[in-house]
């Protein structure tokens, strides 16, 4: 009942715009049909992860999604950890003004995650038409009412916490059930995301593919409960758990293969946007000759939340291109809807930018200051052009990026109109910025 009421809701939106264009002589970004929407997000994973962004690690599907499509260098998240980077990308705001500005540890924050009655992209969707789904982490409130089906999501099937075992899945949900969902973690998120498309495949779906991996503990499918090592810390970062984050890596990127594979047999491919990109940078599993970036998870420094990023579209983003502009995972809600031509049913006070533009024809995107913040324990962090400030109570850095990519060299004493300037800009931002604004 639930889908052929989609597909009436679509088919009705579809036939309007059909019959304004007719009248109008006017073109939108779709042709027959509004488009697919596949965003699929990975855990902990940093630029010096990929051999893509010359890492360490070969990933052959992500790499021709890279050749396909767009490959950004200058991406980032809006914090440096999961949940505050979740609540920005799916709300289209700083996350700080959900309230949601650190981890949530599961039901030990019993009053913590995106509020229901706060308008989120997959709600923005559903209300259009689409059909919409989320498997795999969700870490944006533990609680029922926090739960994504109560969010847009007409399907959800995994974890609710940040992390979970790859093979014991018996705090896993289906909708608001908790159910024990059999299998290793990566092949389950990918099986519902293909099983997903295949029964939405006459109709518009918005697929959020929320990876477990690479995210701690660090299990492959090897790692089953009967065949662990007793004493082992699979948390550990140290050669061996390397060896398998290497592997879960490379089973992630398969998994990504199998999504666009079965975009192909369906003949889904050109009327579907995938995006891929990580939620936060490394936590330090790469080799140091690897790490072209200071910091990483929990830093507000570049490798904290500079994060892989690709986006593929056949026949709408030019093969080969290439980004260095600035782009932030809170850009996606207002890109996303303007290119399935839904804009006009979003909230009023987003403050992610459009880059439709930019990833369809190549303009340029426009600078503005943009605001990392992981408050109270990192403080605050900003990025203007090359410019990055970081503030911490009574201590200030500023970095130009363009002379300082590692961030080595605090120049805040030789820029004093520069540091001013964003340092007043900082305070603007914390002042207005804040829980329920």
């Amino acid at each position: 009942m639930i889908q052929l009421l989609r597909i009436f809701r679509w088919s009705f939106r579809l036939n309007t715009v059909a019959c304004l264009l007719a009248f109008t002589g006017a073109r939108t970004v779709f042709a027959e049909r509004p488009p697919n929407i596949v965003i699929i997000l990975a855990d902990d994973l940093g630029c010096c992860d990929l051999a893509l962004y010359d890492g360490w690690v070969k990933t052959p599907c992500i790499e021709q999604m890279a050749r396909d499509g767009m490959l950004f260098t200058d991406f980032h998240t809006n914090s440096s950890v999961c949940s505050p980077t979740r609540t920005a990308f799916l709300t289209g705001r700083y996350q700080q003004r959900t309230g949601v500005v650190d981890v949530i540890v599961g039901n030990r924050e019993p009053d913590h995650g995106i509020p229901p009655t706060t308008p989120t992209l997959p709600r923005v969707f559903s209300d259009n038409g689409y059909a919409t789904a989320i498997f795999g982490k969700w870490h944006c409130g533990y609680q029922d009412k926090y739960n994504p089906v109560h969010h847009g999501f007409d399907e959800f099937v995994g974890f609710l916490n940040g992390g979970s075992d790859y093979h014991r899945h018996g705090g896993w949900r289906v909708g608001l059930k908790q159910t024990d969902v059999p299998g290793y973690s990566t092949h389950v998120i990918t099986d519902r995301s293909v099983d997903f498309i295949r029964r939405h495949r006459e109709m518009p779906f918005f697929l959020y593919v929320s990876h477990a991996a690479v995210h701690n503990p660090y299990q492959t499918i090897e790692d089953t409960p009967e065949k662990r090592v007793k004493g082992e810390n699979p948390n550990h970062l140290n050669e061996k758990n390397r060896a398998k984050y290497k592997w879960m890596l490379e089973d992630l990127d398969h998994g990504v293969g199998q999504i666009l594979d079965a975009l192909k047999e369906l003949k889904l491919t050109e009327n579907t946007l995938v995006i891929f990109f990580s939620d936060n940078g490394a936590v330090g599993m790469c080799p140091r000759e690897f790490r072209h970036r200071r910091g990483g998870k929990f830093s507000h420094y570049e490798g904290g939340h500079r994060v892989p990023a690709v986006a593929m579209w056949p026949g709408r983003i030019k093969p080969g291109t290439r980004s260095d502009s600035l782009v932030v995972g809170f850009d996606l809600f207002p890109t996303l809807t303007e290119i399935a031509g839904i804009s006009d049913s979003n909230p009023d006070n987003l403050d992610g930018v459009s880059f439709r533009s930019h990833l369809l024809e190549q303009k340029p995107f426009p600078n503005r200051d943009v605001f990392f913040g992981y408050e109270p324990r990192l403080g605050t962090a900003m990025r203007r052009g090359d410019w990055k400030m970081i503030i911490k109570e009574s201590s200030v850095q500023l970095y130009n990026l363009n002379d300082d990519p590692r961030e080595a060299t605090d120049v805040t004493d030789e820029h004093p109109a520069v540091s001013r300037s964003m340092q007043q800009a900082i305070e603007r931002f914390r002042a207005e910025v804040t829980p329920g604004s």
